[in-house]
């Protein structure tokens, strides 16, 4: 039976992280009600270096938290499974397929989404001209050239995030709901909780600057809210179970396929910007560094996992 001062802390640690994580991801709306930044044209906004400056922070803090956080863990589930034949050994780096599984799965969804939304904007481009001529009708089709090329979805960016921390942040969830002490529940939480906050900001400005509905943004940022803490209710119902540190096939192959979408939004959709200027770049390495320390403080939270085979 766990210790019921455990639960509490537990609980306090799903109703924090919720309305903290939520707090940070509207944080970049705020922001953008006095800074107006959605509203200015990119050419004549003096305030754009400034996000510029702050999404490829944002940049930053997706590359280190794909490359230093998410894919060591994604390598030691599937070692372990392996280990365990929960999963076949193979000739080639599982982990590492995986990953190009993931980001060549987002690329083709984005080049399948483009193609459709190309081909109803072209058709709704084109006009027919019916013309009567001595009681023959000719139908002639007129096709208008727009002056813009056909927008792209701006919703895609914000799902390819979404989708892949979310799952990420659960199995964070998950691994404070199976801390078996008061004190290390505490260190977990608030260890995840800075990496998150940052992460929150990051994603809140991404998708208001991608100009997507309200909406949709609103459902966007309740998810990445609501995850991790869904995970630590996850992590409290198995943590009496002798199955708790047993390694996850669904979670290794999951995780592997969202370090891969991930990869593929940081490259294509954040810091695919050619001699943007050495601010940011700076800013891109100061998103970077502050999130390598924090995953130092949340290896030192964790300790060493070791899973056990069932």
């Amino acid at each position: 039976m766990v210790d019921q001062h455990l639960i509490v802390a537990k609980i306090v640690a799903i109703v924090v992280l919720f309305l903290v994580t939520l707090i940070f991801c509207f944080i970049p709306y705020l922001l953008d009600r006095f800074y107006k930044w959605t509203q200015r044209p990119e050419n004549n906004a003096r305030e754009f270096k400034v996000v510029l400056c702050l999404l490829n922070f944002g940049g930053g803090v997706l590359i280190a938290t794909t490359f230093i956080h998410m894919l060591p863990e994604v390598v030691e589930v599937v070692n372990a499974l392996q280990d365990c034949r929960m999963l076949a050994p193979t000739p080639f780096g599982l982990p590492e397929v995986l990953l190009c599984t993931g980001f060549y799965l987002m690329y083709c969804i984005e080049e399948t989404m483009h193609f459709v939304v190309r081909r109803r904007q072209q058709r709704k481009l084109r006009e027919v001209v019916t013309i009567k001529d001595a009681g023959e009708e000719l139908r002639t089709e007129i096709v208008v050239q727009p002056e813009e090329s056909p927008k792209e979805p701006n919703w895609l960016r914000g799902l390819g995030i979404i989708v892949a921390l979310s799952l990420h942040e659960l199995f964070g969830g998950m691994a404070i709901g199976l801390e078996m002490s008061v004190s290390t529940v505490w260190f977990m939480t608030g260890a995840i909780s800075v990496h998150k906050l940052v992460l929150a900001f990051c994603i809140g400005m991404e998708i208001m600057m991608a100009h997507t509905r309200w909406l949709l943004a609103v459902v966007y940022l309740l998810v990445f809210s609501i995850v991790t803490p869904i995970g630590v209710g996850i992590g409290i119902a198995v943590s009496e179970s002798a199955a708790a540190n047993q390694p996850s096939t669904v979670s290794g192959i999951l995780q592997g396929l969202a370090c891969g979408t991930l990869i593929y939004v940081v490259f294509f959709e954040i810091v695919a910007k050619n001699h943007a200027g050495i601010r940011i770049l700076l800013s891109s390495m100061v998103g970077f560094v502050l999130m390598f320390g924090l995953q130092i403080a949340i290896g030192e939270a964790k300790g060493k996992s070791h899973f056990t085979c069932p």
